[in-house]
Formats: C-alpha cells, sequence, structure tokens
C-alpha cells in the first residue's frame, strides 16, 4: 500500500523548483534514495519531540549514515537529540523530495529524488536529557498540543495514522 496525502511545491528549504509528496506506505523504498530517517516516538499516545536549535520542535531524526539502514539511523538519531532508547515498531510513510531542476552545486543528497522515512517507535528507556550541539530540549506533548506544532501540521497524515496504529 502505498497512498499519496500531501504534495508541497513551496518547501523553503529546498532548492526551486523541487516538489515533496507525502506517502503513507508499507513499502521501504529503495536503500539508495533514502537519504534521512526519523522516528515518531510515543509514550502512550504523547509523542516525543526535540526542539533543534537551528528550527524548534521537531520530530527526532536526521541522515543516515553511510552503512547504516533506515531503521539503524532512526534509532541512533532518537537516541542523539533526545536520549531515548526506542525500537522500530512500523514503517509509517515517506515524503519523496524531488529537484524539478538542474542538480544543484555541492547538493548531497540523491537526485533527482531523495527520500525521508518514517518509524513509528515505542519508547523502551528514557534516559535524562541535556542539551547538546543540535538539540536544547526534549518534551512529550498530547495529541491536542501535537497538532499545533509545525512541523506536526506538515506531517498530519503520518502523526495520525501513528496515532491510529496505537489505538489498534
Amino acid at each position: 500500500m502505498k497512498k499519496l496525502v500531501k504534495v508541497d511545491r513551496a518547501i523553503p528549504w529546498m532548492p526551486w523548483p523541487s516538489e515533496g509528496r507525502l506517502y503513507l506506505t508499507d513499502e521501504m523504498p529503495p536503500r539508495d534514495v533514502c537519504g534521512s530517517a526519523f522516528g515518531f516516538a510515543f509514550d502512550g499516545d504523547r509523542i516525543l519531540l526535540t526542539r533543534l536549535k537551528s528550527r524548534d520542535w521537531d520530530i527526532p531524526g536526521g541522515r543516515i549514515e553511510a552503512g547504516e539502514t533506515p531503521e539503524q539511523a532512526a534509532v541512533r538519531e532518537v537516541w542523539e537529540e533526545v536520549y531515548a532508547r526506542v525500537k522500530i515498531v512500523d514503517l509509517l510513510g515517506i515524503q519523496e523530495l524531488e529537484i524539478l531542476g538542474p542538480r544543484p552545486e555541492n547538493h548531497r543528497w540523491s537526485y533527482p529524488i531523495s527520500v525521508q522515512v518514517y518509524f513509528l517507535c515505542q519508547i523502551e528507556e528514557l534516559l535524562p536529557f541535556a542539551a547538546n550541539a543540535e538539540s536544547g530540549e526534549r518534551g512529550f506533548f498530547v495529541p491536542e498540543d501535537a497538532r499545533r506544532v509545525p512541523t506536526m501540521v506538515n506531517h498530519a497524515a503520518i502523526y495520525e495514522e501513528a496515532l491510529r496504529r496505537l489505538k489498534s
């Protein structure tokens, strides 16, 4: 199953022209186009977010390092950003980011399409938090509050799918 839920042609941090396509899916994309991985980590129905020093509240995640699988990257990134040990429960969705123009100089992602992978994660252990170079804070958000966080608004379909799966 792969269901398109959102198309965005105005992603501020993407080169122009470009397009982002958000999908709910249970199909892992080819490894060579996967550029980053994120963990929707929950304690009950509360989602754990990181307050990045560069952006504000966000889903823990980031670049997949050489030799890592998307799953390994998501687990590592959640640990690095919010000091939570998690296990992957399920693939929730992906976002295809496509550059529609020429390859930008010094572009470090796959071209023309790079994929962000989103996983549902279960928190196994939460360790004390200390601010680091990337994250200044972590926080748990109940659904009513999470739905107002801009990054969650941008990923609403994936967040709602995660909540649906938690209840089933």
